[in-house]
């Protein structure tokens, strides 16, 4: 019985040690078959890259027999340009075909062909770098302007080849690990080559920049040369050129981790465009410490001359300030004269004009001190004064309006005045508005424009005025009585002048009164308190005399019916 057992027990044991294995394995997926849209692109792709390979052999086949000249310039373009085209599309299809890998489609048949095709892409990136080399040539400074420019645009056209092919190394380096490539050597030789490059582009940019900086300063002596003005375009485009270039160089370093900073400082220092890197702290830091720097040097160098331009600056500006202020006396005293009759608005304006006409003289003569051409800022002055004209219009009307008011005089300051629905004192006035004190002392500030668009009542611009006063008597009075009584009050109050003589008429037979107006003639202050003392002396003397002041009434009548 035992070795029956035995046996028994290693049959399952053997059986247990060989299931467990194939438990403990997972079910192998199974790749789906690609979708047939997708495979018939793939398919494309692949033939247009082959089409691609035979007419570059047939271009470089051609290129042997032309060695130089124009068609050869015009084969070597389309060489480059067709091999891009073709190293987009390997790229590409290269891209999708790992995508479609990690999607669980079965790729391959596709597969191998693609690797071969990116296998053989470093040799020849490699040798269009080399045929780009070849052709940059830097325009000599012996060319004419318009030479130069166009030798630059050659330049910089081969400069941004150079920039798309180190793009193309660097996204093979991207997709070659994929396919069981190794990149490592030709990343390394791309950060070699991004390295030199950089540096060169930096050392060019500073070079332009210095070019610059003097081709400024030779159309600062010599502003109406019209070939220096040209070289100076001509410089600003190379600096933006070659700024643009390294900005590329730039970005493909950062995406293979590169250090970039010194160069990004350069960008900035030359184009002054606010970019994100602003938000490095490094590169502030390191801009902050080249500006104070350039300070530190410019006053040890400048100094002394810089701090007596602005020591002259102000003394210009204190001289013209007392000067205005002395032409601003002589001009108020001149129109203080008897002899010239102008308002006090325009007084106060003219005054003011001159003053800061002497001042602007002034400021003016002080910049020019500075080294700051008049002749553009004038232009610019010019210039602004338009676009700030057509955005204030409705100011320049009330401008106008007041130019209007000023030079005709309906009303001065102090005088009281109706406009509208606007009543008081002038307080003063301005190009703009007018300030009025109300009768009740408040202060309104009316635009010119409502002003002079209205009816203008000036109640002071003459020296007398007359006082209009209506007072109702009895039916049953005397009349000749009533005006006697009248005339010794109007009489008898001073304010009130002798010519023109005070007017005592019946003027109205109201319904419940006999009107009789009172027109005494007073000097324009007195005409208030004229108005409102006579009021009050006729009440109290019709009230000593017994006239009796009547008031609306009316007599109702009751008729009655026939008694029913």
């Amino acid at each position: 019985m035992k070795p029956r057992k035995i046996t028994t027990r290693l049959w399952l044991l053997a059986c247990l040690v060989a299931f467990v294995p194939a438990l403990a394995q997972e079910p192998a997926s199974e790749l789906l078959p690609l979708p047939e849209e997708v495979a018939a692109r793939f398919d494309e792709t692949l033939a247009t890259i082959d089409e691609h390979r035979e007419d570059l052999a047939t271009i470089r086949r051609r290129s042997q027999r032309e060695e130089e000249g124009f068609m050869a310039d015009l084969l070597a373009e389309r060489f480059d340009r067709l091999w891009i085209l073709m190293f987009r599309d390997v790229v590409d299809v290269a891209k999708e075909l790992i995508g479609q890998r990690e999607d669980g489609y079965e790729v391959d048949s596709y597969w191998k062909k693609v690797g071969a095709e990116l296998s053989a892409l470093p040799a020849e990136i490699v040798v269009a770098i080399g045929r780009v080399n070849a052709r940059t040539e830097f325009p000599s400074s012996d060319l004419e302007t318009r030479e130069f420019v166009i030798a630059d645009r050659e330049l910089f056209a081969a400069v941004k080849a150079q920039n798309d092919l180190f793009r193309a190394m660097k996204i093979y380096v991207e997709v070659a690990e994929e396919f069981g490539l190794d990149p490592e050597a030709e990343r390394d030789s791309l950060v070699e080559r991004l390295t030199e490059f950089a540096a060169i582009l930096s050392v060019f940019l500073q070079k332009a920049q210095a070019d610059v900086e003097v081709l400024r300063d030779a159309t600062i002596t010599l502003p109406n040369d019209a070939e220096l003005t040209d070289w100076l375009s001509a410089g600003n485009a190379r600096v933006g050129m070659t700024a643009e270039a390294m900005q590329d160089v730039a970005g493909l370093m950062d995406d293979l981790g590169l250090e970039t900073r010194f160069y990004r400082q350069q960008l900035l220092t030359a184009t002054g465009e606010i970019t994100a890197d602003v938000l490095d702290v490094g590169l502030v830091a390191g801009l902050v410490m080249d500006w104070a720097s350039k300070a530190r040097q410019i006053l040890a160098d400048e100094g002394p001359r810089i701090l007596f331009r602005l020591l002259l600056v102000v003394l210009i500006l204190l001289i013209f300030v007392q000067l205005g202020n002395l032409a601003r006396k002589l001009a108020d005293t001149a129109l203080n004269s008897s002899r010239v009759q102008v308002s006090q608005l325009l007084r106060n304006m003219i005054v003011s004009i001159i003053r800061n006409i002497v001042i602007l003289f002034g400021a003016l003569i002080a910049i020019s001190q500075l080294g700051i051409s008049l002749g553009p800022l004038l232009a610019g002055l010019g210039i602004m004064g338009f676009i700030i004209g057509f955005a204030l219009q409705d100011t320049l009307s009330n401008f106008a309006s007041g130019v209007m008011i000023l030079f005709y005089r309906p009303f001065d300051v102090g005088d009281t005045v109706i406009s509208g629905e606007v009543s008081g004192k002038i307080d003063h006035m301005s190009l703009v508005n007018t300030t009025f004190l109300t009768f009740d002392n408040q202060r309104l500030i009316v635009p010119n424009n409502m002003i002079w668009g209205s009816v203008i009542t000036n109640l002071t611009a003459q020296y007398t005025r007359r006082v209009d006063l209506v007072f109702g008597v009895s039916y049953d009075e005397d009349i000749e009585r009533v005006e006697k009584i009248l005339h010794e009050i109007v009489d008898n109050y001073e304010a009130v002048l002798d010519s023109p003589e005070p007017m005592i008429k019946v003027v109205e037979l109201a319904d419940s009164s006999v009107n009789i107006a009172v027109r005494p003639w007073v000097k324009t202050e007195d005409y208030w308190d004229t108005y409102w003392d006579l009021t009050r002396a006729v009440k109290l003397r019709f009230d000593k005399e017994g006239i009796s002041i009547p008031y609306p009434q009316q007599d109702v009548h009751i008729i009655k019916g026939p008694e029913s």
